[in-house]
């Protein structure tokens, strides 16, 4: 029986990758930089350390990744500040239920924390949720388990009665890892072989998720 769930942020809960995908490629183009679209792809749901390790091996180590990703960033922030912070649909009908039985809800994301509480003041939805862990506040960033085992730690729910909600391969790694039961719901990449087998269920949106609670 699923007793709390554990929400992952960019992907899942608010459509910011497609603005992270673009923002690197933006950066790339400034810098003159070939940034291929599986190095973006695999970054998804790391820390920045162990995002920076893997892009300069796969670009090389003359590559100045912090000016990438200050490019990235600054992109991403002047995009949401136009245009406002894209909402999953079924995320607020997602919390308003797990509230409404009783069952508390976590955030769990590589996002820096300050950046992170930001947007979930801004889509409205901060007070759904009883902890936060952020991806500098562990040893170790998806796709090991550690976030997963701090969030269900810091409800006070045994790992393997929490739900992961998750849209990126390292995030259901990481999920599996703890031994929760991990759900993804797909975003810009589709389930592979190996996530099918990792995963409980794997679902076309948030709406979704509400039938899922009463059979895992």
């Amino acid at each position: 029986m699923i007793k709390a769930v554990l929400f992952d942020m960019d992907g899942l809960m608010f459509d910011t990758e497609r603005i992270g995908h673009r923002g690197w490629k933006y950066g790339a183009q400034v810098l003159g930089l070939e940034l291929p679209d599986e190095v973006i792809a695999a970054g998804r749901g790391m820390s920045v350390a162990d995002s920076r390790a893997m892009y300069l091996e796969r670009l090389g180590p003359e590559v100045d990744y912090d000016a990438l990703r200050a490019l990235r960033v600054a992109y991403a922030d002047e995009a949401i500040a136009r245009d406002g912070l894209p909402v999953k649909p079924g995320l607020r009908q997602l919390l308003e239920h797990l509230r409404a039985a009783g069952i508390p809800a976590a955030l769990a994301t590589a996002t820096v924390r300050e950046k992170a509480l930001l947007y979930l003041k801004m889509a409205g939805v901060d007070g759904f949720f009883e902890a936060a862990v952020c991806g500098d506040e562990v040893a170790h960033a998806k796709p090991a388990p550690d976030i997963f085992l701090a969030a269900a730690k810091a409800l006070g729910v045994p790992a393997e009665e929490c739900l992961v909600l998750e849209d990126s391969p390292n995030g259901i790694r990481a999920g599996a890892a703890a031994g929760c039961k991990a759900v993804m719901v797909p975003d810009l990449m589709e389930p592979t072989d190996e996530l099918q087998t990792l995963t409980a269920a794997i679902v076309p949106d948030l709406f979704a998720v509400v039938p899922l609670l009463d059979t895992l």
